[in-house]
């Protein structure tokens, strides 16, 4: 999901200060360690990307984010 899009709906959700950081680039060997990449799909990406493309298959951030106090007991 596109950070923008995610920190839209963070705000629809009611969060304020919404703050991205800590751009960290992930390897294949990285993403191999989530249930969301196959071994099926980690050997397609092997076999098909550019070796200096696997250095980057996606990018792991921090997102802070706050929610508002309010209330009567705020």
């Amino acid at each position: 999901m596109a950070e923008r899009v995610f920190a839209k709906k963070l705000a629809k959700a009611g969060f304020i200060d919404v703050e991205i950081s800590d751009h960290t680039p992930m390897t294949i060997d990285d993403v191999a360690r989530f249930p969301l990449y196959t071994a099926e799909l980690i050997e397609v990406m092997r076999r098909t990307m550019p070796t200096q493309q696997q250095a980057s298959v996606a990018t792991s951030v921090i997102i802070r984010a706050r929610k508002p106090s309010g209330g009567a007991f705020a």
